[in-house]
């Protein structure tokens, strides 16, 4: 694993590194002279200190930084008194660079209640140390120095880890939001299939329905009628609890046993048209690899263009074809059209079925063409076998 892979991967890496590299600058800092930047001409640092030990401090709040995420407040309590005590040796840069990361990070890792005690005791501090310094000097503009220099210390690291935490919630907020509306798109999506699927059945019972009562009353051939309407009827039962069952599952990479109807479905579509009266010719090839949403997509074309050639064309000839043409599969539905009218009622005929199957093969990166041909009409869809990539190529045209 690389440094950058492992720096992503793992903050007790960041923390060592953070700290690590803290202390190699501040005991650089320590070393060209960056010490004793808080004496004044009027004072002194601790009488017999030696020098080093700005660097034992360092030390001991780099340490602290280790434990600031898990402990924040503690961690910042260490530091601050390794703060304190380097203040009275005379200060250095290299504990203000210490005491700015725990701040920071107590902003960002405290509790809310834990971060509003901090931010007032850091104003009793700021405004305390301004009000003395300058009762001390007796000038006003020590005291604004004094106050600007603590604020830059004290304040501005809470200020920019509430900004910062501040970003990542509206973030989180903003992902939520995404993640919600795709979940009601695909539901939407998902209520328009099953509507389809439904009108399909529906118009299936009533056309092998209505062309029972059109003829004489025959016993076999009835049987045969209600045998139909049966299987369809239980088809759009079964095509509703898939859709339900898909509705309501936790797990949307779960593998459940009810999954949508696909291309291993065809063969169950033609024999359902062929009892309604239609003759089908059909051409149909392997196409490995294809993906659910792909398989899904031209079952429904298949099964919306044979109901549609039994409401408007019954007893009419029909050639389907599915077949692979490079990255892409291809669904032919093609009927001859006859003078009969099949659909007698105008709830048969929505007009819906093949505009919500147009959408759903330009979402996947496809088309879909239906109209008449001399004397056919004829459905034809051509769906990417890759989606995703399809959809993304169109995005960066």
């Amino acid at each position: 694993m690389g440094v950058k892979a492992r720096w992503r991967s793992s903050t007790r890496f960041q923390d060592v590194v953070t700290a690590a590299g803290t202390f190699a600058a501040g005991l650089a800092f320590n070393l060209v002279g960056l010490t004793d930047v808080w004496t004044t001409s009027g004072t002194d640092r601790l009488a017999g200190a030696p020098a080093w030990w700005h660097t034992v401090l360092l030390a001991l709040g780099c340490l602290a930084m280790l434990g600031k995420r898990r402990r924040p407040m503690i961690a910042l309590g260490v530091g601050a008194a390794a703060g304190a005590a380097d203040l009275a040796l005379g200060g250095s840069i290299a504990l203000v660079l210490v005491l700015f990361d725990l701040l920071f990070s107590a902003g960002q890792f405290a509790t809310a209640r834990a971060r509003a005690a901090l931010t007032t005791v850091v104003f009793v501090v700021i405004g305390t140390a301004s009000v003395v310094g300058g009762l001390a000097s007796g000038e006003l503009r020590i005291a604004v120095f004094i106050g600007l220099q603590l604020t830059t210390l004290l304040f501005v690291p809470l200020w920019w880890a509430a900004n910062i935490r501040q970003q990542r919630q509206l973030g989180a907020l903003d992902a939520e939001r995404t993640a919600r509306e795709a979940v009601l798109a695909e539901r939407a999506s998902m209520a328009r299939d099953l509507h389809d699927v439904i009108a399909a059945h529906l118009s299936t019972t009533a056309i092998h329905s209505g062309a029972a009562l059109a003829r004489p009353p025959d016993t076999g051939r009835d049987r045969a009628t209600i045998q139909a309407v049966r299987t369809s009827s239980l088809a759009a039962l079964e095509e509703m609890r898939t859709m339900i069952m898909l509705l309501r599952a936790d797990d949307p990479g779960s593998t459940d046993p009810t999954l949508p109807a696909g291309l291993d479905r065809l063969p169950d579509l033609v024999a359902e048209a062929a009892a309604g009266g239609l003759r089908i010719e059909t051409h149909t090839a392997e196409v490995p690899g294809i993906p659910a949403v792909v398989s899904h997509t031209v079952y429904r074309i298949v099964r919306e263009a044979l109901t549609n050639a039994g409401k408007h064309a019954p007893g009419s000839a029909v050639r389907l074809e599915v077949r692979r043409a490079g990255d892409r599969v291809t669904a032919t539905v093609t009927n001859t059209l006859t003078r009969a009218d099949g659909v007698d009622h105008r709830a048969l005929s929505s007009g819906t079925g093949l505009v919500s199957l147009r959408e759903r093969a330009t979402l996947l990166g496809g088309e879909l063409t239906a109209g008449r041909d001399g004397d056919h009409f004829r459905v034809r869809a051509t769906l990417p076998l890759h989606p995703a990539e399809a959809t993304a190529k169109a995005a960066e045209s």
